[in-house]
């Protein structure tokens, strides 16, 4: 649903954040969260919101966006609101994309921590922290309200998700047929699992642990509101777009083996880099419309994470200006480069009706965008894999189940209990938070 943004007022200063974000996190129940090697934000609660679904989503909270930048109104000159936005990855999707921008955002960046207030009414600093269990000292130390220990998580099950294993081997038989029939070249095949718990689950402990055992990923999370009774979180390795002014980067990830094996075994596997490429060569056909110029590695290298090796290439370019001068907008940028063939397919439009097809479940906001964005074009988007969706009883601190999801890229050759064993090793980041060994 898109309203009239409210205008927003905002205080910022900067703040002495001891232990850290990932330490703080596991007190709080944040409303949003991009967390890397120990820098990005916590937002919490909500200032302004929006939802949008269909084909027009990415443009819906493009114009949202824009009309709240306009009407803000700065209180320190230095600083403007951040978005915290997730996209659902299908427009037929069900499930709404989402716009965010935070009551309190802690955002740390180049070693330093800054403490944003945005408001759509002018209101008192500590009233404020106050409700979102903080406490700001006299001397600028930030920290936890009343220093209360981290929540436990909750006794969990894991339960079969939309489709058995038996029936997501078959639907990879039916992707593996079209490839063979030369319908699509490349069909990237995902499944579920529902994690259910007897309490609810903190969401700021769970995501604590994520960004602890995964550093090298981007932990996100985009919470519930009134307008949106989803929470989604997870630890990506893959970023879609990063935007810094004119300067475009992204990180590709395909090709995938279990650390059980030597990274050698993956660079010489023509298979996985024959993954790799058609997942390369289709963000850079979808990014060149909109950049002056790009760059790939002419070879992938290896990224390791504690549970997988991935193929992996990291792309630079520069953006185009249009013919006033303008740079195109995050959300476009983001609109161009998703979906790539990493989460979909070659060609696009094919593998997507496939997935519709086979897989039988509405991925939601998997694989589809997730990051932020602010007022003067910056902007991380990464790929929200390795996580899931709170779903059912949603409250503040959490929810009682959680549905999370894995894919694999199933190409010429690919072997169909290969390919569920890779989900099985994708599903272990999130499982092994949620206090299961599976």
């Amino acid at each position: 649903m898109i309203s009239a943004p409210p205008t927003l007022h905002i205080t910022a200063r900067e703040v002495d954040l001891r232990g850290g974000l990932v330490a703080l996190l596991s007190h709080l129940n944040p409303s949003g969260t991009w967390i890397r090697g120990g820098e990005g934000m916590i937002g919490l609660g909500i200032a302004a919101s929006t939802t949008a679904t269909g084909p027009g989503r990415f443009d819906a909270l493009a114009m949202f966006w824009d009309s709240l930048i306009a009407s803000r109104k700065h209180l320190d000159n230095r600083h403007g609101p951040v978005a915290l936005v997730s996209v659902a990855f299908s427009k037929d999707s069900e499930s709404a994309s989402r716009l965010l921008v935070p009551e309190v955002l802690i955002r740390r960046e180049g070693g330093k921590t800054t403490l944003l207030i945005i408001s759509d009414t002018p209101q008192q600093e500590s009233q404020v922290l106050d409700r979102h269990g903080l406490r700001l000292e006299p001397n600028g130390l930030l920290h936890a309200a009343g220093s209360l220990p981290a929540a436990d998580l909750p006794e969990t099950r894991l339960l079969p998700g939309v489709q058995s294993e038996r029936q997501y081997l078959s639907a990879i038989a039916a992707g593996l047929t079209a490839i063979h029939d030369g319908t699509v070249d490349k069909l990237v095949l995902a499944r579920d699992v529902l994690v259910t718990a007897e309490a609810p689950i903190a969401t700021g402990t769970l995501l604590s642990r994520l960004a602890t055992e995964y550093p090298q990923t981007w932990t996100y999370c985009l919470g519930a509101g009134p307008d949106a009774p989803q929470t989604l979180l997870g630890a990506t390795p893959e970023m879609l777009v990063r935007l810094r002014g004119s300067h475009l980067s992204s990180r590709v990830l395909a090709g995938t083996i279990d650390r059980a094996q030597r990274t050698s075994t993956l660079l010489r596997d023509a298979k996985q880099h024959r993954e790799h490429d058609l997942a390369v060569t289709s963000l850079l056909e979808q990014l060149r419309p909109i950049t002056e110029t790009l760059q790939s590695p002419s070879e992938p290298s290896v990224l390791q994470l504690p549970n997988v090796y991935h193929l992996a290439s990291d792309i630079t370019g520069t953006l185009a200006e249009d013919s006033a001068g303008r740079l195109p907008s995050p959300l476009k940028v983001a609109e161009a480069a998703h979906p790539t063939a990493a989460v979909c397919g070659t060609p696009t439009t094919t593998a997507a009706d496939l997935i519709a097809q086979l897989e039988g479940v509405d991925r939601g906001p998997y694989a589809g965008p997730v990051g932020w964005m602010d007022g003067e074009g910056n902007a991380d988007f990464g790929i929200a894999l390795r996580g899931g969706v709170f779903e059912g009883d949603v409250t503040p601190a959490g929810g009682h189940s959680m549905r999370i999801f894995a894919g694999c890229g199933v190409v010429a050759g690919s072997e169909p209990e290969s390919e569920l064993a890779e989900t099985k090793i994708k599903l272990k980041p999130m499982l092994w938070a949620l206090g299961i060994d599976a």
